[in-house]
């Protein structure tokens, strides 16, 4: 039973080192997106055009539970919610995109559609790039651009990223267990971008004086601005494949563009006519961070990867990241900090219940009875991190929950087993035979206390929807930790009570040797604390108790009376219900709207508004005496996505 339970401690150690964390588990949601995007086109006229032939084309295909449209200026999106009991989504998305490629009458000016199902990747930190306050008279445009390089520079370089070594030894050691081999961001996307856009601006006097119009320029740059494939040419000796490439991707090559020859054998360019522009789409999208022109970069994590690595490897390259002068880097919504706390709670919890269960067990039993049935907890945890590392779970907020909500639990069989034991050695009974007649007495007892939780626990593994899968991961760590629990107490527990002394038990005396007297200490407190016990069930609890079972209908309306209280505080709503609590966050986010059209400098001083005002609240709060609290300000106009 030593080894069993050595090597459950230590097998148990090594999968809490090596198991992803993250805030929520990650599962896959049986959701479709359809976008097609129609430029220029109002909502009236994307819902005739796209929507209602979406609909009708794949309304019959089976396994969609749920279709929602959605017609916006310029766009259309359909979302196809899934049944649940479908366990692979991609038939379902193949059937999706085929009868909607046959659909032949969208306008003409609408754009490919497209088809993928919505894969949830969650935020782990994000980068802002700050550059310079853009003077009076500076070219804004060039500015933007060079912002823009460099936050592209940023994102490259943060995919490439290599895992950083763990703080911790344990886990350094342990490192080739769980560190990527490979980057250790795969994901980190700029924040409502702007496209990039090749702009062609032509006066209208130059049109008058080389008698073109747009429309014809228009279709030179569409016909000499291409790449297309040309067949391919069989030899005697060999087989060429040919293809014209003309496709240019900057301004500077695009103004090279031939338009037509002159009587006098002179090119007319595209850049002889007009301006060519390397700019943004024109589009309302402005970033100011910190009131500096910035742009967001929001790494996220995929369901394989390890929060904390990514976001340790993100803030080590934010640090030793050289930038220009004039720019800057600065991190926030570190989502890391969450599960920080909590895993620090979960530590703090366990060793305080430790203690606590070692301590009161000490006092009204014995010492050598509280240390095994305390040392129950960490088998209890560090045994179910195991499970949910091998059926492929990650230590989140809700896992952690259910080791918080079932700490209490554990321990109860444990208990019961260990004081009936010590009963019957008070009785005269041997050790052996002490912890054989003590363990089969209350098994039956202790067995159906731990089914019965057990069975409560049991429903939630088989919710469907979203809901269920995102909660799936709770009657996992509850269940593995109450059978974990129940074995180590049956088995594992009497096994060591069953024996007056053993080589652990005596290299424990003779290093705690110094401590002596405070055995002594301890065996005083022990009688007392058993004679305030007897007294207490002498004269409180058993007149009590003939009392009750003398008046058993008072008692059992008194009883009543609390259920019917407890029923009305939750049904009137002094007891709010809530599935989820509501707790305080590290963000404040405010949202502004305007009406469409709305000019974006309108729209800037609303944003200015609504932070001058958190600055006051802080401004009060400093001169109250309090300390100041924001760290970074966020302020984005226009485009949100």
């Amino acid at each position: 039973m030593n080894t069993l339970l050595i090597a459950s401690l230590l097998v148990g150690a090594v999968s809490m080192v090596v198991m992803r964390r993250e805030v929520f588990p990650n599962f896959e949601l049986e959701i479709l997106l359809v976008t097609v995007p129609f430029p220029g086109a109002t909502p009236d006229e994307v819902e005739e055009g796209i929507c209602q032939k979406i609909e009708s084309v794949v309304s019959n295909i089976e396994g969609i539970k749920k279709m929602t449209s959605v017609a916006r200026e310029d766009f259309a999106f359909i979302i196809l919610e899934l049944n649940s009991n479908i366990t692979d989504v991609q038939p379902v998305l193949n059937d999706v995109r085929s009868q909607i490629d046959q659909i032949s009458s969208f306008p003409p000016s609408a754009e490919d559609p497209e088809v993928k199902q919505i894969i949830f990747r969650a935020p782990a930190i994000t980068v802002g790039v700050l550059g310079p306050v853009v003077t009076e008279g500076a070219d804004s445009l060039q500015a933007e651009l060079d912002l823009r390089n460099l936050a592209e520079e940023v994102r490259t370089e943060l995919t490439e990223l290599r895992a950083v070594p763990p703080a911790s030894p344990l886990r350094r050691m342990l490192a080739f267990l769980f560190q990527p081999q490979g980057a250790a961001v795969s994901g980190a996307d700029i924040v409502a971008e702007r496209p990039f856009e090749i702009a062609v601006e032509i006066p209208e006097d130059r049109l008058r004086q080389y008698g073109v119009s747009l429309d014809g320029l228009a279709q030179i740059l569409r016909r000499q601005n291409v790449d297309m494939p040309g067949g391919k040419m069989e030899t005697a000796s060999q087989e060429l494949l040919l293809r014209g490439k003309s496709k240019r991707e900057i301004g500077a090559d695009i103004a090279q563009i031939p338009v037509f020859s002159q009587p006098n054998g002179d090119v007319v360019t595209i850049g002889d006519i007009g301006v060519v522009v390397d700019g943004f789409a024109d589009v309302t999208s402005q970033h100011i961070i910190n009131d500096r022109p910035g742009i967001a970069i929001r790494v996220t994590k995929t369901n394989t990867e390890d929060l904390f690595t990514v976001v340790e490897s993100v803030k080590k390259y934010v640090s030793e990241k050289q930038v220009p002068d004039g720019y800057s880097l600065e991190t926030w919504n570190d989502i890391s900090v969450d599960v920080r706390d909590r895993i620090d709670l979960l530590t703090r919890n366990g060793l305080q219940g430790l203690v606590l269960v070692f301590l009161v067990l000490a006092l009204f039993l014995d010492l050598r009875l509280a240390f095994w049935v305390a040392l129950g907890i960490p088998v209890s945890i560090l045994g179910a991190g195991f499970v949910l590392l091998a059926t492929g779970q990650s230590l989140n907020m809700l896992t952690m929950f259910a080791f918080l909500m079932t700490l209490g639990i554990v321990v109860d069989d444990a208990i019961v087993i260990g004081e009936n034991i010590y009963t019957k050695r008070s009785e005269g009974l041997s050790f052996y035979q002490a912890a054989i007649e003590g363990t089969l007495e209350v098994l039956p007892s202790v067995c159906s206390s731990v089914a019965t939780t057990i069975i409560a626990f049991i429903p939630l593994m088989f919710v469907s929807g979203v809901m269920g899968k995102f909660i799936s991961v709770m009657p996992v760590a509850v269940i593995a930790m109450l059978v974990i629990s129940l074995i180590e107490s049956t088995f594992i527990l009497p096994s060591h009570l069953a024996h007056e002394k053993n080589l652990f038990l005596r290299m424990v005396n003779l290093s705690l040797y110094v401590f002596r007297p405070l055995v002594y200490l301890h065996r005083i407190a022990n009688r007392r604390a058993v004679a305030l016990m007897d007294w207490c069930i002498e004269r409180a609890y058993m007149p009590l108790l003939r009392w009750s079972l003398h008046n058993k209908l008072i008692v059992l309306s008194t009883a009543t009376l609390f259920c019917c209280v407890c029923i009305g505080l939750v049904a009137g709503g002094i007891a709010p219900f809530g599935f989820f609590p509501e707790i305080d966050g590290s963000e404040i986010n405010a949202t502004l709207a305007f009406p469409d059209g709305t000019a974006a400098e309108f729209a800037q001083r609303g944003a200015l508004d609504m932070q001058q005002a958190i600055r006051d609240v802080e401004t009060e709060h400093v001169a109250a005496g309090g300390l100041p609290f924001i760290k970074n300000v966020y302020r984005r106009i226009g485009e949100v996505g």
